[in-house]
């Protein structure tokens, strides 16, 4: 499986590029725009990957350069978001942002191109049955047994649906941000 990572900084310079092919051979430039790079990792399988994060404070620390990263989930097939991402991640702020990130705020920003598009990548992958015990899930405040006493649901099956939501969609309800992301995305 492979990914894409998105790197946005207003007119990227050759250092950036030239620091970020040093990286090895699981990540490639796929694009250079005038403000965009388009990197492939293919560094899934790898138990000690690269970290973006500090790789994104070390460009800030060595070049003085803020630059913005959204990283695509790993999956075999094509991303959604595709390219309505490049000009979203312009605005905004300087760091590194996963799926979740990007469902938070492309309802708090009211994108609302982006938001249909995650609804429906969301609705077309999961059905409504899990979709629904996962808003019950996290409108329990993440609790299994409470909310499979509300939905009259054994917990196993309830952790199954759980699981199978975050398979689909890599969106881990069962931490805060995955969990807030897909709220607000469903109420908002």
């Amino acid at each position: 499986m492979k990914r894409r990572v998105f790197v946005y900084q207003e007119f990227i310079s050759e250092e950036i590029i030239e620091l970020f092919s040093s990286l090895g051979s699981s990540f490639l430039i796929e694009s250079v725009e005038e403000d965009i790079l388009t990197l492939i990792d293919s560094d899934y399988y790898n138990p000690e990957p690269i970290d973006l994060g500090g790789f994104s404070e070390l460009i800030l620390e060595d070049f003085d350069r803020n630059i913005t990263m959204f990283l695509e989930p790993y999956l075999e097939s094509e991303f959604i978001l595709g390219n309505d991402i490049k000009s979203f991640i312009k605005e905004l702020p300087h760091g590194v942002y996963q799926f979740e990130d990007i469902v938070t705020y492309s309802v708090v920003r009211n994108n609302i191109i982006l938001k249909e598009k995650i609804l429906n990548y969301i609705n077309t992958i999961v059905n409504s049955e899990v979709i629904h015990t996962v808003l019950e899930f996290i409108e329990n405040n993440m609790n299994s047994s409470s909310t499979s006493k509300k939905l009259y649901m054994h917990r196993n099956t309830l952790n199954y649906r759980i699981d199978n939501f975050i398979e689909a969609t890599k969106i881990n309800v069962k931490t805060f941000k995955g969990a807030n992301a897909v709220y607000l995305l469903y109420n908002y």
